[in-house]
């Protein structure tokens, strides 16, 4: 082929890549022109809102965490007539009374009786999926811990609108085998919503004689309408809105079938727009992690003069008992902060008791007293929001103890 051929053939290349992008970037402008006209007829009937007052968002300020909901859940379900009807409603059983526990063992809320160990999953403000999360509360917690069987198990999965059960990366061990989902059988698991199962059941439940209780569930219900805009009050915005998207992408008076097909072809546009958002995120989220880490670095080393060995998301030492002490950026994880840590591949307290008597020993002499254990590779670690000082803290005390090279 001659040049000339081949620098016609890359010209075309470039020009179809150039329609491709303009195409994507004019797909992802719809969504967003539509987003921001939503936003606009939401906020313009909220700012004529009437005088409305509710103590959990005057507490919260409207920033409710999802272990707030999970507490809220895990009281409710201590009284005899909503625990009942709760696993009536979602499980379709009834058990005697069982005992009920929130943000135990990182499980948001659990039921727990002689025969039976409910484990509630708590995602009401979209919290992201964590790597094998269903799985290893099920198996680590459920069998390994309370010694319940598989067949003792129930699992009820709350999202905030839709009833999507978690994917793979959720339900599945580290290799992504054995869905647990599947292991527990359809009967045993359940996917629900806050903005319309949760709702619909509060609002059905009658607790005679008893106001405290009939004016705390009023007062969630309220706050859950005030959330998902499911409220009475919101009822003009929401018919403007309806009638704002039907206009907008044409389907007024079509028929069921097409407005279906144009609804999902909107929906596709905006999950794609979020994806894209999302992606940037982290990458975003990378490079700034990947920023302190060399900040931090950099500072340890021009203060100490210790040599570090370091990847994109971390620095360390390994200490003589060949543990890795270190800093990761925790750019991947679910809180999303920095931490400390001390790191062994394949460690196991069972067979290595003398490591994490050694660890533990020097995290008493510097005087840290709050951290977590045994967790993937790690013998302890926990979050930290400056890595400076911590890491010359425990460098410190490696070397006090004699756990330097």
């Amino acid at each position: 082929m001659c040049k000339r051929s081949k620098h016609i053939i890359m010209e075309e290349a470039l020009r179809l890549s150039n329609r491709l992008f303009h195409c994507r970037l004019n797909y992802y402008k719809e969504g967003i022109l539509l987003s921001k006209h939503v936003d606009e007829i939401i906020s313009r009937h909220l700012s004529i809102r009437p005088f409305h007052l509710n103590v959990i968002e005057a507490a919260c300020r409207g920033r409710f965490k999802e272990t707030g909901h999970s507490l809220v859940l895990a009281d409710l379900l201590k009284h005899p007539i909503i625990q009942s009807s709760f696993i009536e409603r979602f499980l379709n059983i009834q058990h005697e009374f069982m005992d009920v526990t929130a943000e135990k063992d990182r499980v948001d809320v659990a039921l727990k009786g002689k025969d039976i160990f409910v484990i509630v999953e708590n995602k009401v403000n979209a919290a992201d999926e964590q790597k094998n999360q269903v799985y290893r509360y099920v198996h680590e917690i459920g069998i390994k811990k309370y010694g319940f069987k598989l067949s003792q198990i129930y699992v009820v999965y709350l999202n905030p609108s839709n009833r999507t059960p978690p994917s793979a990366y959720s339900l599945c061990d580290e290799n992504n085998e054995n869905n647990v989902f599947e292991a527990l059988g359809e009967k045993h698991y359940t996917v629900q919503s806050y903005k319309y199962d949760i709702a619909d059941w509060l609002r059905e439940l009658a607790i005679d004689n008893e106001p405290h209780i009939s004016s705390a569930l009023d007062q969630y219900i309220d706050f859950l309408e005030n959330k998902f805009h499911t409220s009475p009050i919101d009822k003009n915005m929401n018919n403007e809105i309806k009638d704002f998207l039907l206009k907008e992408l044409q389907i007024e008076g079509k028929s069921f079938q097409e407005q279906m097909t144009a609804l999902n072809c909107q929906r596709e546009k905006v999950n794609e727009l979020l994806s894209s958002i999302d992606d940037l995120i982290v990458e975003l989220r990378k490079k700034e992690s990947h920023k302190i880490m060399r900040e931090w670095q950099s500072q340890i080393q021009k203060e100490s003069q210790i040599s570090l060995a370091h990847d994109e998301h971390s620095f360390g030492i390994q200490l003589s008992n060949k543990v890795w002490l270190g800093v990761w950026d925790g750019y991947d994880e679910a809180n999303k902060l920095p931490y400390w840590g001390f790191q062994l591949e394949n460690y196991k307290k069972s067979v290595m008791p003398d490591i994490l008597n050694s660890i533990e020993e020097l995290l008493n002499h510097v005087g840290i007293n709050h951290y977590k254990r045994e967790e993937k590779d790690f013998v302890a670690w926990c979050t930290t929001k400056n890595g400076v000082t911590r890491f010359l803290s425990l460098y410190k005390g490696a070397q006090e103890k004699g756990l330097l090279k």
